[in-house]
């Protein structure tokens, strides 16, 4: 047996590919997306955080902080 996953764009054409699939005796299950996502208040804090230190100019490139990240590594091996 097959699968499938149909995403219609608006309710009118939802309701057409369901009434289609009546019609030809076609076994579906129907699931609304939840496009939001939950975020704690220590994460949205977080956020924020990240947020204020980039309007202050507090970033660094991703080549420095890979650097960083490299040699903190190679100083706590034996």
């Amino acid at each position: 047996m097959e699968t499938i996953v149909i995403t219609p764009g608006n309710e009118r054409q939802s309701n057409r590919v369901k009434s289609m699939l009546r019609a030809m005796r076609i076994r579906f299950t129907s699931h609304t997306e939840e496009r939001e996502i939950e975020v704690s208040a220590a994460e949205m804090e977080a956020i924020d955080s990240g947020l204020e230190d980039m309007k202050n100019g507090n970033v660094m490139s991703h080549h420095e902080a890979k650097k960083i990240f490299h040699d903190a590594i190679y100083k706590m091996e034996p």
